[in-house]
């Protein structure tokens, strides 16, 4: 999978060099800010994780050419992550995330652009809250992320951005950890058979200028 992700990078930086390089690109600079819809998926076992919502901010640069191809480069903060019961009590697990996706792109007829391609990340927090208590459990996850993510855009008129994406970890959230050094354990799976990753769709708008 990571041989993928590798040569997903590479495909978009070619495009991104071909974009660049064409007579008639365009390039475009802008900020965008959604909701964010977000999930855990992967190997669950016998934990039943919920979603849980939160927000994206952006800023973005990408370019095109005369045939509609072209790339998009951006900086996301986003704070995701998902909701469980814990023994009776209502738990949520938020992330803060540093996303850096390099998207191929396909724009028709100037009002719609379709986004494919790769993306990394990279934790600044996470935390835990139950019955009113907040802890961090920062430490007990993997500092990067990896995957792809995929979207459509549309600009109805001027420079306005009305868009949705979805974006697939593929890199484990949590570390392997061993349980029995830690009483009461601050999670109630054990990562070492709980293979959770990544899953968000957002939903965002923004300006083009």
């Amino acid at each position: 999978m990571k041989k993928i992700f590798i040569l997903a990078i590479i495909t978009t930086a070619a495009i991104s060099v071909s974009a660049q390089t064409s007579k008639g690109s365009k390039s475009k600079i802008g900020i965008k800010a959604g909701y964010n819809f977000s999930n855990v998926v992967g190997n669950q076992s016998s934990f039943d994780p919920k979603h849980n919502n939160g927000y994206m901010v952006a800023a973005f640069f990408g370019s095109s050419n005369k045939n509609g191809l072209g790339y998009r480069s951006e900086f996301v903060y986003s704070k995701q992550g998902y909701s469980f019961d814990d023994g009776g009590k209502n738990t949520d697990v938020m992330n803060d995330y540093l996303y850096m996706p390099h998207l191929m792109t396909y724009t028709i007829a100037k009002v719609v652009q379709i986004q494919a391609g790769a993306q990394i990340g990279v934790l600044l927090n996470a935390q835990k809250t139950s019955g009113g208590k907040d802890s961090s459990i920062t430490s007990l996850m993997n500092r990067f992320d990896y995957g792809f993510a995929a979207g459509v855009e549309v600009y109805p008129f001027k420079g306005l951005i009305i868009g949705t994406r979805y974006n697939l970890g593929l890199g484990k959230m949590y570390k392997e950890y061993d349980q029995t050094q830690t009483t009461p354990y601050p999670l109630p799976f054990d990562p070492s058979t709980t293979n959770l990753k990544n899953g968000i769709l957002q939903l965002f708008i923004g300006y083009r200028f």
